[in-house]
């Protein structure tokens, strides 16, 4: 098994990539990093769970509904 993994991005994800580090404060390869590390520590499950249920009754949720549970999400991400 080879280390380390190469991907490769087009000029708009490379530049995005690279705004979004120096915003940051650090170098594109660490702040990619750390995406990565976040995305695959996110629980998954939920989301899931709502696909599913999607898929069995064919309901979801309004925007408005969504809009609240993502404003509540924010507001305890930096409450902490």
């Amino acid at each position: 098994m080879a280390d380390g993994f190469d991907s490769h991005l087009n000029e708009d994800q490379e530049r995005r990539l690279k705004s979004a580090a120096e915003a940051s404060g650090v170098d594109p390869t660490v702040y990619a990093t750390q995406v990565l590390e976040q995305a695959m520590e996110d629980d998954w499950a939920e989301d899931f769970r709502r696909v599913a249920e999607y898929e069995r009754t064919g309901e979801s949720i309004g925007a408005e509904e969504w809009m609240q549970g993502l404003r509540e999400a924010v507001h305890a991400k930096f409450k902490a």
